[in-house]
């Protein structure tokens, strides 16, 4: 039996992502729940932990959904498993940049942690983006993997579609297309 918990999460700090690994409903194999969460930009991450979090992640069953909220840094990018469900909106960027303050064993860590979140053949390219200290959009992460998808809020549904006006009268009848 399936525990009600809550299935909308924001993911700023550890203590949240700690918070939220705790809180996932338990699922079994037929009913998979939904869980959302927003990831905001996280100053630091406890790499030796996200092991053991993604384990409880997966042994509770449920489906996750990661959004990404504004920029982001290499520590939330850390959180993307290829597993879940990661969105970023366009005109947002990764910062891929270390900080100076994360030791040298840290860091390999964090880089090696990133790689394994795209696409296989986009790891290496990654970790030259990571020592680059790079800024890539969303579009770049879609395509190198590290998103699965990129949302554009500019382009509003049906905005993009033409409409149709007839106008008529008594004697004539007039056709022109419209756009919004």
């Amino acid at each position: 039996m399936a525990t009600k918990k809550a299935t909308n999460f924001t993911i700023s700090t550890q203590a949240d992502f700690l918070k939220f690994v705790e809180n996932l409903p338990i699922c079994n194999s037929k009913q998979k729940v939904k869980v959302k969460a927003t990831v905001t930009d996280l100053k630091s991450l406890d790499l030796l932990k996200l092991k053991d979090l993604e384990e409880s992640i997966y042994l509770s069953g449920a489906n996750i959904e990661f959004n990404l909220r504004g920029d982001v840094g290499p520590f939330s990018a850390a959180l993307l498993n290829r597993r879940f469900k990661r969105t970023g909106f366009s005109g947002r960027h990764f910062d891929l940049s270390i900080p100076a303050s994360v030791s040298s064993e840290e860091k390999n860590m964090l880089v090696d942690r990133i790689s394994k979140c795209v696409k296989s053949d986009a790891e290496k390219e990654i970790k030259v983006l990571i020592d680059k200290g790079a800024k890539i959009s969303m579009k770049e992460a879609k395509d190198l993997g590290l998103i699965d998808q990129e949302i554009d809020l500019s382009k509003r549904r049906g905005q993009s579609q033409k409409t149709n006006a007839v106008v008529t009268s008594e004697s004539t009848q007039s056709s022109e297309t419209v756009t919004p």
